[in-house]
């Protein structure tokens, strides 16, 4: 069963009603602090908490808006409405005890309410289907057959058969209709009520809640769970969380109190630390010279405590968890509390996870994002909040949707898909993601050639493309242009490119800021990039001072450039022993032009234009250098 639609009426800083789509495995939920992020998932938790927890009910006199509530203050209004889609397999079990089309693969609401009742809406079931399943079951005779057949309501079936009750297979009809009416619930309709309460309410998932709050702490007292309930040391998220950890290792208090089952209990310890370490550092890479361990203290009055230390092996030391990183210490709670939900096999559980991560680096939010992609999503639907951009997969920002308070004091907050939301600081996440994964995309080569901007990129393709067609030689195929937007950010891809040990060629025109000629030299010096990885267009072509376009000839670049700004210049306007750009700025009074709108027209008409030999050859000179200085060491 998949949750698939959730309406919240009205809650907290929703003062209008939202909807918002529920993704089959991976739900985002983006959004500035106080947007009314932590609020979505509580109003959805609370409609179905996998325990009974007093913080996850509804309380109209806390959780609805305060503004109107006097208003409701004799009523009990909606607070919010999950809609549900039975499963194959919620389906194949009705049909296992019925007969098959009984009920179909459909769509059914829950409406929750301030005090905590809930309606369902939308079950239905097919009644001319379940009267063949009784004639079949029962052995009812042709006369029978048609008393039921005419019947067209459960309550009038239930007349039927009471009136002929001395026909074949009616009393057993009897006693099925009435054990079905007692476990209806007080349906008006018995078979539908029966249904839901006996195969489809079970079944729908439960709500799991975590949040920074669920802390494990490092030093637990261990007679505190031999009275059942925490004492002032621990808070009751942490004493629920330590509770998952006993249950998760199976120890029992009584093994802790008797030395005689000491050893057993030791084992017990042993065994579920390892498997915690194993699960954790799946998926932590941060650090894998970490181990988790658990010690049992024997301090005074007969108190015995349970220490979770951390050992490094590279220092050969153990530390309280407490001392490790916040991020640290988050991600092994986090294991702890899943484990509480991920041994009840009986139930389905959807699971809400607000602001998971925030206190980890970036590489370990990209881990986290991983073990939910790897770990939750294939058997839980994950309903997570961040504004983190590295906690969103900028390949899947279907999946986002935004949560954006709208300050007005009649709207509150609202709810959007990704591509609907307008408001900027909101959208900042996804843009700093999507940026993220296009630089990153830069890097997927193990060989990246440098150049100034997207023009050059557009002629180099071009031209390789052509002279790999004619049989010559090309830009190898193992190599990555990657234009960095400007001869002054050449400098800093570069480390970017040392950081991923990645090798990279510059290929540049020739340096008109000195500041950026400066830092490069720099880099140079500093053995960050080697003289003979840089390359000039100007070594191509034999003079002082080149640009990409001066590998044209003059009459074909200024082909393109007429027909990108739809000018007339000739090539007498020209003198034809100077570089063409710094005549064309001239020509334009000295104003800077687009270089990339030449390299777009080329690009747009391919087909109607011919390139000499003096402009083929120049390109493959340029290749046979670049592809030379990669293969240099």
């Amino acid at each position: 069963m998949l949750l698939k639609k959730v309406t919240i009426h009205k809650y907290k800083s929703f003062l209008t009603e939202q909807t918002y789509e529920v993704e089959s495995q991976i739900t985002r939920i983006v959004g500035k602090n106080e947007s009314g992020k932590t609020a979505l998932l509580e109003a959805l938790a609370k409609s179905n908490y996998f325990e009974d927890n007093t913080e996850f009910k509804f309380s109209k006199d806390l959780d609805y808006p305060r503004g109107e509530l006097t208003k409701v203050r004799n009523e009990n209004p909606a607070a919010i409405t999950c809609e549900y889609e039975l499963s194959d397999e919620d389906i194949q079990k009705i049909e296992d005890d019925f007969e098959s089309g009984i009920i179909q693969k459909q769509i059914f609401s829950v409406t929750s309410y301030y005090d905590n009742t809930r309606t369902t809406t939308g079950v239905s079931v097919d009644f001319s289907v379940f009267k063949d399943w009784l004639i079949k079951t029962f052995g009812v005779g042709d006369q029978g057959k048609e008393f039921i057949n005419e019947a067209d309501s459960f309550s009038n079936l239930e007349d039927t058969v009471t009136e002929n009750s001395t026909l074949p297979g009616m009393k057993e009809i009897e006693t099925e209709l009435e054990k079905i009416k007692d476990a209806s619930g007080g349906c008006k309709n018995s078979l539908e009520g029966y249904i839901y309460r006996t195969f489809i309410s079970p079944a729908i998932p439960k709500l799991w809640y975590f949040s920074d709050y669920f802390s494990l702490p490092c030093r637990i007292n261990l007679n505190d769970f031999a009275t059942g309930k925490p004492t002032g040391s621990l808070s009751s998220e942490e004493y629920k969380i330590a509770k998952a950890l006993f249950e998760l290792s199976g120890l029992q208090i009584d093994d802790i109190q008797s030395e005689s089952n000491f050893e057993t209990f030791k084992a017990q310890l042993e065994a579920t630390s390892n498997s915690i370490t194993d699960d954790m550092f799946e998926y932590w890479t941060t650090n894998q010279n970490l181990e988790i361990r658990f010690d049992i203290e024997h301090a005074a009055n007969n108190v015995r405590y349970l220490n979770i230390r951390i050992y490094n092996s590279k220092h050969r030391v153990t530390l309280p968890l407490k001392n490790r990183s916040k991020g640290f210490l988050w991600f092994f709670s986090f294991l702890v509390w899943f484990s509480k939900i991920q041994g009840d096999k009986n139930s389905k559980y959807i699971l809400l996870l607000d602001e998971p991560g925030l206190s980890l680096h970036a590489s370990a939010q990209n881990d986290l994002l991983r073990f939910i992609d790897e770990k939750l999503a294939p058997e839980y639907q994950v309903i997570y909040t961040t504004h983190s951009p590295f906690m969103i997969d900028s390949l899947k920002l279907n999946e986002v949707r935004t949560v954006y308070d709208t300050q007005d004091p009649k709207i509150g907050s609202v709810v959007s898909d990704a591509v609907e939301e307008k408001d900027s600081d909101t959208l900042f996440p996804l843009q700093a993601a999507l940026g993220y994964t296009i630089a990153q995309n830069l890097y997927v080569s193990p060989r990246n050639l440098l150049v100034e901007g997207i023009s050059d990129l557009v002629y180099l393709n071009h031209f390789s493309t052509i002279l790999k067609d004619m049989g010559k030689e090309g830009l190898s195929d193992d190599i990555t242009i990657v234009p960095v937007g400007g001869a002054d950010k050449i400098a800093t891809f570069i480390s970017l490119m040392r950081g991923n040990e990645l090798s990279t060629v510059c290929l540049l025109d020739t340096f008109t800021n000195q500041s950026a000629e400066v830092r490069l030299k720099r880099m140079v010096e500093q053995k960050i990039i080697a003289d003979k990885k840089i390359l000039y267009y100007h070594s191509v072509i034999g003079q002082t001072f080149a640009d990409i376009e001066d590998l044209f000839s003059k009459n074909e670049y200024l082909e393109l450039y007429n027909g990108a700004f739809s000018t007339s210049i000739k090539i007498t306007d020209l003198d034809v022993d100077k570089p063409i750009m710094s005549q064309l700025k001239r020509i334009n009074g000295n104003k800077s032009f687009n270089h990339y709108s030449p390299a777009n027209y080329m690009a747009k008409n391919i087909g109607t234009l011919t390139f000499s030999t003096e402009t083929i050859e120049h390109f493959e000179k340029l290749f046979a250098l670049v592809n030379s200085k990669f293969d240099l060491s």
